[in-house]
């Protein structure tokens, strides 16, 4: 007797698909309008938009324990991480971890508008929410590019094959 394995749903191979995609990876940051107390999540499901006007894309979880502070704020900040500052990803990945998340001696608070950012990161781009597109059990977010910070880094930190890496040209 042959036994025939069940088909692999998609959203299972979808999965294995993104988790071998290279990206940048990020830590998207945010204030609780209410209360004034940071949120944050790790990610690369971000990316650019548009240069005219700046801006950029975000895929956050609804579910998310940061979603309704950002979605409220209508700001938030992408920090793009180096190769030296992966620690920063477990504290934001694991929500047992919650209480680290802003422990770390690099992290900046802005005095104009209370955002919190990483301090050298290659990149901190401050966006203000402009379109938000609800989708499955995400929604895409689109922020205008109001402010930018560079460490003048090309050392980005990605995310592949289920672990942070280096991203840099083959040659």
């Amino acid at each position: 007797m042959s036994s025939v394995s069940a088909p692999v749903a998609l959203d299972a191979r979808l999965k294995r698909v993104l988790r071998f995609m290279p990206a940048p990876v990020g830590i998207v940051t945010s204030v609780d309008p209410d209360s004034g107390a940071p949120v944050g999540l790790a990610m690369s499901a971000l990316m650019p938009v548009s240069l005219d006007p700046c801006a950029m894309a975000i895929c956050v979880n609804r579910q998310g324990s940061a979603h309704d502070a950002l979605v409220r704020s209508g700001r938030f900040c992408i920090n793009l991480l180096g190769s030296a500052q992966d620690t920063h990803i477990a504290p934001f990945a694991d929500p047992a971890a919650r209480d680290r998340r802003f422990a770390q001696s690099d992290w900046r608070r802005r005095a104009i508008d209370g955002m919190w950012y990483i301090d050298e990161a290659p990149a901190n781009l401050f966006c203000s929410l402009r379109e938000r597109v609800v989708y499955g059990t995400h929604d895409v977010i689109v922020g205008e590019v109001t402010d930018l910070f560079t460490s003048d880094s090309d050392d980005i930190l990605g995310w592949a094959n289920g672990a942070p890496g280096r991203l840099h040209p083959l040659s």
